[in-house]
């Protein structure tokens, strides 16, 4: 009996040390993919100069990188999601937004010789320097052809002068709802400004501080909801359709209104540089990609914002598409993306592909404009 015993204990030793290799090796393989999750890079990609953001601001804030097309590793170790820009003055000339925490988010710009600022997490944090030094041979040409795109700026500029009027009409509107206390009207009136905002996004991503008045998500406030610098499309979407109330939200209303008109004015007399014409669009669907990835769904909202910029997409498209070589791809993924916005019900893991393919199409317009002339 003794020996019974005996024999049959062996192997359930034996299976037990064979599990215990091969927990540790699964163990091994899940801490792996979590590392390469958090987005570390091995030896033979390229980092770049790697910024990372506390809460507090940037480190190092004071940052010189070669022009051309520098490479930027941002390391969030804030305890927040947080965006990261790039500013010739107020322009936007690069940005990720909602890079998760502990995530590393390449970024590589076009730059020119020139000094610059760069946003640090929190709208209240310090803005740091970025300097970029001229490169020996290195020509100082623009990237696009202006003779080329005389004409599409210049339509693009009238379709901006057209949208700029309706949605003003839309924000008046919106501000006499909210004055007579009219939450349906005021939650109408919201949604059709909301279109033309989104429609315009490209155009008022390129002024910083237009655009973090009015689009800028609370989580970029300190207090959030709360905070009283939290202002503009998305304080008033929290007021009207979260708390479903249109109390305290006229003076937001009247802000919003007058940014508007500033944005108007400064789109009459400066217009959108050429080549942020297929960049700016191309950044703000890579934001809404960015912000839905996180999201555990896409509400009706997101989704109406996603409209305004296919829209968007699909005036820049119309404009770009003549000058390209080959504009077969861009027109693909632009048809894509409009026939996932047909279904119903939207599906989000579809529409996340097809935005980021179309933006992913749109960001090498540039670099196809500047080597057929």
């Amino acid at each position: 009996m003794s020996d019974l015993k005996s024999s049959s204990a062996a192997p359930s030793a034996g299976l037990l040390r064979l599990g215990m290799v091969l927990a540790a090796l699964l163990l091994l393989a899940a801490l792996g993919l979590f590392y390469l999750s958090l987005g570390h890079n091995t030896g033979d990609q390229q980092v770049g100069t790697e910024i990372v953001i506390t809460a507090r601001g940037c480190e190092p804030n004071a940052v010189t990188v070669p022009a051309g097309q520098p490479r930027f590793t941002v390391i969030n170790q804030s305890e927040r999601a947080i965006e990261w820009e790039i500013l010739d003055g107020v322009m936007v000339l690069e940005e990720r937004e909602n890079i998760a925490p502990q995530l590393r988010q390449p970024i590589t710009a076009t730059l020119a010789p020139g000094e610059y600022q760069m946003t640090c997490g929190l709208l209240s944090n310090p803005r740091g320097t970025l300097t970029v030094t001229a490169v020996a041979g290195q020509p100082a040409g623009a990237a696009l052809s202006p003779k080329a795109l005389i004409g599409p700026l210049a339509e693009y500029r009238v379709y901006l002068t057209l949208q700029g009027r309706e949605l003003d009409r839309a924000a008046q509107a919106l501000q006499s709802a909210i004055a007579a206390d009219d939450l349906t009207a005021a939650q109408d009136a919201y949604r059709q400004a909301r279109l033309i905002d989104q429609r315009m996004a490209p155009a008022i991503g390129l002024f910083s501080d237009l655009d973090q008045r009015l689009n800028a998500r609370a989580d970029y406030f300190a207090e959030r909801e709360q905070d009283s610098a939290f202002s503009g499309f998305l304080r008033l979407a929290y007021g009207l359709f979260e708390q479903g109330s249109t109390a305290e939200l006229l003076p937001v209303a009247d802000q919003l209104r007058a940014d508007i008109q500033q944005l108007r004015e400064r789109l009459r007399h400066d217009g959108v540089p050429a080549p942020q014409l297929a960049q700016g669009q191309a950044r703000v669907l890579q934001a809404w990609h960015d912000q839905q990835r996180t999201q555990a769904q896409l509400t009706p909202r997101e989704l109406d914002d996603l409209h305004g910029l296919q829209q968007g997409a699909d005036k820049v498209v119309s404009l770009l598409a003549p000058l390209l070589p080959d504009a077969d791809e861009l027109q693909q993924a632009l048809g894509a993306l409009d026939q996932q916005l047909q279904h119903k019900p939207a599906e989000r893991s579809a529409l996340l592909r097809d935005t980021q393919a179309l933006a992913a199409a749109l960001q090498q317009v540039n670099g196809e404009l500047a080597s057929a002339y």
